[in-house]
């Protein structure tokens, strides 16, 4: 059975936004019933799982920003969330510098002088998006949901490292980077997943490069007008590109 999810899940990485449960039991509760039980607790906590949006996700309308800004995400999400998903945070595209002196741009102070071109053009190198740990297939919560995790770690954790829970509150970061490079170069990611990629998920090659805000306050702040700010502007950008429209204009560059 499992050869043919690794097909299915090769294929679904060649779009640029992804939609992601936010708990790894998505897949459970949703089999239980639980997105008609509590569909205001399950919209916004299981996506995917509940079919608010799909794995691969865009904004369609052109006033997706402003209307996440207005709070509309909260108001109205089943609507939101079809069709405005990064704008409202359910979805998240990848993302990568675009110019090769992105570097030396930041070196000079560009993403604190420049940031609406800085966010856009150079979007990790100035922290805007950062590395996380995303699932890349859509059926990722149902896998987990069969026990695929544990019964198929070094598959599930590179394909499905949110789901799996594989990295704390969903950020990538190696507890110790000199033991996790000597963990790689020996094999001991591919030999022991279960264990070695949950210590080293950067190094393991479990995350990937996502735009999304960073911090709970992103929303409120965003409907202050904080955005536009030219005081608040760099902040913004790099800790709430969701909320401030970067993330669906890097999506734009994607497609």
């Amino acid at each position: 059975m499992f050869s043919k999810l690794v097909l299915v899940s090769s294929l679904s990485v060649a779009f640029a936004g992804f939609c992601n449960d936010k708990s790894a039991d998505c897949g459970n509760w949703a089999r239980d019933g639980e997105c008609e039980k509590n569909p205001d607790s399950m919209t916004s906590l299981c996506p995917l799982s509940c079919g608010v949006c799909t794995f691969n996700c865009t904004d369609i309308h052109e006033s997706c920003v402003p209307w996440a800004q207005d709070g509309q995400c909260e108001e109205n999400p089943l609507m939101m969330f079809k069709e405005c998903p990064i704008a409202c945070g359910v979805c998240t595209p990848e993302c990568k510098d675009s110019k090769k002196q992105c570097e030396g741009w930041a070196l000079s102070g560009g993403c604190n002088d420049n940031p609406g071109f800085m966010s856009r053009y150079c979007p990790v190198t100035c922290g805007v998006c950062k590395h996380l740990c995303k699932d890349r297939a859509q059926d990722c919560p149902g896998w987990t949901a069969q026990g695929e995790c544990y019964n198929n770690a070094q598959f599930m954790y590179h394909k499905c490292p949110s789901s799996c829970g594989v990295c704390e509150m969903g950020q990538c970061a190696d507890k110790n980077e000199t033991q996790c490079h000597i963990w790689h170069d020996s094999g001991e990611c591919e030999r022991n997943p279960l264990a070695v990629m949950k210590e080293c998920p950067k190094t393991c090659g479990v995350c990937s490069v996502h735009c999304q805000d960073h911090d709970p306050g992103c929303k409120g702040w965003a409907n202050a007008k904080l955005c536009d700010s030219e005081e608040d502007k760099a902040f913004m950008m790099r800790v709430c590109p969701s909320s401030c429209g970067i993330c669906t204009e890097l999506d734009k560059d994607e497609l």
